[in-house]
């Protein structure tokens, strides 16, 4: 107690000081006048004792200042992972790359760097090599949320005068944390507009770079014609001089020159066709008399070349041509849905996991994966397509196989049928009075082809038969073991899927069909489903945010739609509106376009541009000045509304292998699209 207090403002007084006197005027001075001459002050000029100690004050005020206000300048709101995108030397529709960083807001800039411990070692010690980069926020003039559906989260781009920057957020929360975090930055600087965008379930955009793409394949085409014309015109084969020393002798000449009978003849191509003029100055042999004679064999092999480089350049004409309009697509993820999607609404999926005599300790993890995913798990399942496990041998005139196991693969491979019984087993087994093969008995079924009944199957093409284990427990999608028996032709794992699909009731409206060693990500089903269904076919009737104006919006601003503002902000219901309200003279159209007062109007029906003047729509043709009421609602949507239907949506097959185990593109978004 008595170090606390003397570490600390002194000890207590003892109780008789509190028993003193109190001092008069007089005592007082004197009592003061002393305490001056201990510290070296004259009594007679006692204001420099008080400005002394008003220096002494404002001394120790303004250190605090300054230390409050260095504190203030180093303080980090926000910091944190993200991912960020990379900038490329040229253009084209090359994917950029990705980097995780470390990131710090502090102030109006944030700085990233390659760990978290750099960026603790930077606020210390103001080392700039620590530093990776960093972004000056007060020459943004533009943040808005990603247009980007294949990424992850929700990305931010900043616009600033040099680039556009982005960065990925890794969830949710860290996006609405880093996004407003942002914003406060940018609106306190004045320069910038802030656009967080309402962004369709499935939206398709262009990619960039398309010009220098078009370009270089422009002079693949031309390089290749030439390539083509000049294996026709000018390749030495028919044309070539009987003697490089005789160019302009005749083929008589040069036959005294020669003891052995030469092939040659006075016609180039063996006389078969003889060229222009021009073709023979152009390859050089206008003043050849004599031309090699090439054999049979050398003109086969001549065409077959040809051939070769005709389709080989076809191809790569066709093959490059599919990338002249690129086109890039994302998606939410379905319990993303805007409208909400429920879940009771979500259609039924089949996952076919194909095995033949793969390891069987890779098809279970793959399993395991399956069993994981993030999907009602009554909506989905699961069929294990065993391709190795029954073993049929087909004897001359047999109406039905001698079916055996397959110990052959079950000693290389392992036994899956066992494997997944046990599987199955360690999961909804609370007592172990059973063995495994004893409790997988109960879920087996067999069909065995007979004399009596060859034909069991519907399709006898994919399967006479097939040795079946079905495990259905609540909370745990339907597992079914399904080990085909084989026809004389068995098809591989085309009339293994087919089995499945056919024969055995698989009965989804999808079907996702998966390699033993394809472990999916746990969003695979909610990630690829998206693109199967369309937008819904209602919308929200915009108005107009003219003040004291509520009638429909027909034009708004294309420039500041372009750069991502909300159509509510920007929507009239006519010219006079547009002019009433003072938009191009207002902050936020200001500082979409750079600080000018341009304007372009749009129609809201058709896209299309209004005639400033009169107010026309020039693809409608008609006036929009007129203000209309026309009593319409605002109609809202539902799940009702989503379908994927092929007359609404053609889309029949999605591939997506950036949504499996260990794959860069799962994390940070596949660049080229999916």
């Amino acid at each position: 107690m008595a170090n606390r207090h003397s570490n600390g403002l002194g000890a207590l007084p003892e109780n008789d000081q509190y028993d003193q006197t109190p001092q008069s005027g007089g005592q007082y001075h004197q009592q003061l006048n002393a305490d001056a001459s201990q510290f070296g002050v004259s009594s007679s000029n006692p204001k420099k004792l008080l400005s002394q100690s008003t220096m002494d004050a404002q001394k120790t005020i303004s250190e605090l200042t300054k230390a409050q206000e260095h504190e203030d300048l180093g303080r980090i709101s926000v910091h944190g992972w993200m991912h960020k995108q990379g900038s490329r030397k040229f253009k084209g529709p090359v994917a950029k790359s990705w980097r995780k960083r470390y990131f710090a807001l502090e102030g109006a800039k944030m700085y990233y760097f390659h760990s978290d411990v750099d960026c603790r070692k930077y606020f210390n010690s103001r080392n700039g090599e620590l530093v990776v980069g960093a972004v000056d926020l007060r020459d943004a003039f533009k943040l808005e949320q990603s247009e980007r559906l294949d990424l992850p989260a929700r990305g931010i781009v900043i616009h600033t005068r040099h680039r556009a920057w982005l960065v990925c957020p890794e969830t949710d929360q860290d996006f609405t944390m880093w996004f407003d975090a942002l914003e406060f930055t940018v609106m306190s600087a004045g320069s910038g507009n802030v656009v967080k965008r309402d962004l369709p379930n499935v939206r398709v955009y262009e990619m960039k770079g398309r010009f220098s793409y078009r370009f270089w394949y422009v002079i693949f085409v031309i390089t290749a014609l030439i390539e083509l014309a000049g294996i026709v015109l000018w390749f030495p084969l028919g044309i070539e001089p009987c003697d490089q020393n005789y160019k302009t002798d005749t083929c008589a000449v040069i036959q005294q020159t020669y003891s052995d009978t030469i092939q040659c003849g006075d016609k180039p191509f063996n006389g078969v066709w003889n060229p222009p003029d021009w073709y023979h100055w152009s390859a050089g042999i206008e003043k050849v008399q004599c031309f090699k004679e090439p054999h049979v064999a050398d003109w086969v092999s001549y065409f077959l070349f040809y051939l070769a480089e005709f389709i080989s350049i076809t191809l790569g004409f066709m093959y490059y041509l599919g990338m002249w309009k690129p086109v890039r697509r994302g998606a939410r993820y379905l319990r993303d849905f805007e409208p909400h999607f429920p879940p009771e609404k979500w259609p039924t999926v089949d996952i076919l996991l194909c095995h033949y005599a793969e390891p069987a300790e890779d098809t279970i993890a793959t399993l395991e994966k399956i069993m994981s995913l993030d999907y009602p798990p009554h909506l989905f399942h699961v069929w294990i397509c065993d391709d190795g496990y029954c073993k049929s041998k087909w004897e001359a005139g047999a109406k039905v196989p001698k079916v055996s196991v397959n110990y052959g693969v079950i000693e290389d491979a392992g036994d899956v049928r066992h494997e997944v019984a046990q599987f199955m087993y360690d999961r909804v087994c609370e007592s172990y009075e059973l063995e495994v093969d004893e409790w997988r008995k109960e879920h087996t079924s067999v069909k065995l082809p007979t004399n009596s009944n060859p034909r069991i199957m519907n399709r006898v093409d994919c399967a006479v038969g097939s040795v079946r284990d079905d495990y259905q427990y609540h909370g745990f999608p339907k597992l079914t073991f399904v080990g085909r028996i084989k026809p004389p032709v068995h098809h591989s794992k085309a009339g293994n899927i087919n089995n499945v699909l056919y024969n055995e009731g698989a009965c989804g409206r999808y079907a996702i069909i998966l390699d033993n060693d394809m472990k999916p990500h746990e969003m695979f089903i909610q990630a690829t489903l998206p693109f199967f269904f369309d937008a819904p076919q209602n919308s929200k009737i915009t108005r107009c945010c003219a003040p004291g104006c509520g009638d429909l919006g027909k034009i708004c601003c294309a420039l500041c739609q372009n750069a991502g503002v909300p159509e509510p902000q920007i929507m009239y219901c006519s010219k006079d509106c547009y002019n009433a309200s003072g938009h191009t003279k207002s902050s936020l159209h200001r500082r979409q376009t750079q600080n000018t007062m341009s304007e372009r109007m749009m129609c809201a029906s058709c896209g299309s541009q209004i005639n400033k003047k009169k107010g026309l729509c020039r693809k409608c043709n008609r006036a929009v000045s007129q203000r209309q009421s026309g009593g319409a609602e605002f109609v809202g949507v539902s799940a009702d509304d989503y379908s994927d239907h092929v007359s609404v949506n053609q889309v029949g097959y999605v591939q997506t292998p950036q949504y499996f185990e260990d794959c860069l593109q799962l994390r940070l978004g596949d660049p080229c699209g999916h």
